[in-house]
C-alpha cells in the first residue's frame, strides 16, 4: 500500500488498527509494517484474499490518504503471500497448538529470519524442542518474538536434552540398582537376627 501522490506515511497508519479495519474485511491479516516512505505492506494468509483487497482498494482513501495498492510478486511470479516456511511454521504451531496470534506472529518471525539467512531448519528443530518443554507454547513465543525477528540463535532446550538423558536409561538399571539395595537389605537383617542369636546364647550360658 502506498500514498498515490508520494509523501510521508500517514501518523493514523502508524496505529495498525486503521489498516486492520480496511483490510481485515478481505480476509485473515497475518502481519502489518508500516513505514517511513508512505509505505504498508499487509501481509494475508491466503493470496486470494490480498488479490481482492488490491482490486478493492486501489484508488481509494485510507484514513484520508490516497493510496495504490498491489500485490508484491516475488522472482518467481507468485505471489509473496505464502511461501514453503509460511507451511512449515503453520504445522508446528498446529502440532504444539499455538492459537492464532502467536502463529501469525511466528510466521511473520521466520520471515524476518530468513530474509536475514539464518538457518531454517535448524531453527524450527530447536523451536520445536523448546515448544514442545513448554507448559504454556503461546506465551514462550511472544516471549522470544523479539530474539526471533533480530535474527539471534535459538540454542538448544536444555530441558528437552535431560528428558533426553532419563529416557536413554535403560530399564534394567533401575532394576539393578533396586535389587542392589533389596540385597543389602536382606544382609543387614540376616546380620541383626544373627547378633540377637548371639546376645541369647551368652544370656543362657551367664544363667547356668
Amino acid at each position: 500500500v502506498t500514498i498515490a501522490n508520494g509523501g510521508c506515511t500517514p501518523a493514523s497508519w502508524k496505529k495498525k488498527t486503521t489498516l486492520q479495519e480496511v483490510f481485515g474485511d478481505y480476509g485473515q491479516v497475518l502481519e502489518i509494517h508500516t513505514q517511513e516512505d508512505g509505505t504498508a505492506i499487509v501481509e494475508f494468509e491466503d493470496q486470494r484474499d490480498a488479490q481482492d483487497a488490491a482490486e478493492g482498494m486501489d484508488g481509494k482513501k485510507i484514513a484520508g490518504a490516497l493510496v495504490s495498492v498491489k500485490v508484491r510478486q516475488d522472482g518467481r511470479g507468485g505471489f509473496n503471500v505464502r511461501s514453503g516456511i509460511d507451511d512449515r511454521i503453520t504445522e508446528m504451531a498446529h502440532r504444539y497448538q499455538l492459537d492464532a496470534t502467536s502463529t501469525a506472529r511466528l510466521v511473520s518471525a521466520f520471515r524476518d529470519r530468513s530474509r536475514r539467512g539464518c538457518n531454517l531448519d535448524l531453527d524450527i528443530k530447536q523451536l520445536s524442542e523448546h515448544l514442545a518443554a513448554s507448559n504454556k507454547p503461546s506465551a514462550l513465543v511472544c516471549m522470544k518474538l523479539a530474539d526471533l525477528r533480530e535474527g539471534k540463535p535459538i540454542g538448544p532446550c536444555k530441558y528437552s536434552r535431560e528428558a533426553e538423558l532419563r529416557d536413554s536409561r535403560r530399564p534394567g538399571d533401575e532394576d539393578a540398582s533396586g535389587r542392589a539395595r533389596r540385597r543389602s537389605r536382606s544382609r543387614s537383617r540376616r546380620r541383626s537376627r544373627e547378633r540377637d542369636r548371639d546376645r541369647d546364647r551368652d544370656r543362657d550360658r551367664e544363667h547356668r
